[in-house]
């Protein structure tokens, strides 16, 4: 009754490239979420310049959690609380395609690349349900602006996975970072990289894709009216949603766990944190963009690319990876 044999696969479960993981994902996923979202926080203070100290995150939650819950004056304010949940379950639902090691992965699909952009489209009623269900028109408006920002920018993400899985000849994404070997996806698809990179930000919301939050226009948007435990989970989901778009970023294009002399897992995460790094990096020194010039790059420049970039895909399969 101690634990019988659970405990040693546990315990190789969590290590370094350990075991297999099938009946503790979620335990395996929920560890990566929250050691990934303490590490962002870290990241963020250390990009702004600031002396990195766990503390003053925790400090910073606590008071975020003393604060009493909104309640908004509208009939369907039950969006409104529903939304920061169902933000969580998108993050970590895209963070569990991703793996972390040959026996260190969480849900592991022949398709798991497309099913990774699938989870992140959930991402997109739950703020709109936060802005729609605030009732106020600054968050309505960023409700309004996340469903215009997804819309052009989840196809190109769609068509970029596409491309970068086909010298794999599949959408494993172990299969994909088994193919990379010799030589990463950044270099022998630059475009990709180049369509893949603003697309990500745009995903996770941060600068100059801010767009639903715009704190200098729409004061946080479709987040303005949430305290207390729903701001502390929007935080935390938004932090997780960077650890998975970073992620699936190293598995794409930096060829995952791939490396010399470190253990596997420990690649993954050096590579997963360098990533998030430049996004939050890039987010602090890049002025935020109009919408209109936002959905023109878009629609005029990152779509058709991503068709190019899909030809170029196919041609240098045929040429190289047959």
């Amino acid at each position: 009754m101690g634990g019988g044999p659970g405990r040693p696969r546990l315990a190789r479960s969590l290590a370094l490239g350990g075991g297999p993981v099938s009946d503790l994902t979620p335990l395996a996923v929920f560890a990566v979420a929250a050691a990934g979202a303490a590490i962002v926080g870290l990241l963020e203070q250390l990009v702004a310049g600031v002396r990195p100290a766990p503390l003053a995150l925790a400090r910073a939650a606590a008071a975020t959690l003393r604060q009493p819950l909104s309640r908004p004056d509208r009939r369907d304010g039950w969006l409104f609380h529903l939304a920061p949940g169902l933000l969580l379950i998108a993050a970590l639902g895209a963070l569990a395609f991703v793996p972390w090691a040959p026996g260190f992965r969480g849900i592991d699909l022949s398709t798991g690349a497309i099913a990774f952009a699938a989870a992140l489209a959930y991402v997109t009623p739950a703020i709109f349900m936060a802005g729609w269900g605030a009732g106020r028109p600054l968050a309505v408006v960023g409700g309004f602006r996340w469903l215009a920002l997804m819309l052009a920018y989840a196809m190109p993400l769609a068509m970029i996975i596409t491309a970068v899985a086909a010298p794999a000849g599949s959408l494993r994404p172990t299969d994909i970072v088994e193919v990379q070997h010799a030589v990463p996806m950044a270099l022998v698809q630059p475009l990709a990289l180049a369509l893949w990179l603003p697309a990500a930000l745009a995903v996770c919301f941060l600068p100059p894709f801010d767009l639903p939050q715009a704190d200098g226009e729409l004061g946080g948007g479709a987040f303005s009216e949430y305290r207390g435990l729903d701001a502390a989970l929007i935080g935390f989901a938004q932090r997780i949603l960077l650890v998975a778009v970073s992620g699936m970023t190293a598995v794409l294009f930096l060829g995952g766990w791939q490396g010399p002399l470190l253990p596997p897992a420990l690649w993954m995460a050096l590579k997963t944190m360098a990533v998030a790094g430049l996004f939050l990096w890039v987010g602090r020194r890049l002025p935020r963009l109009e919408v209109d010039r936002v959905l023109s790059l878009a629609w005029k420049v990152a779509n058709p690319l991503a068709i190019l970039a899909i030809a170029y895909a196919g041609l240098i399969t045929l040429l190289f990876y047959r």
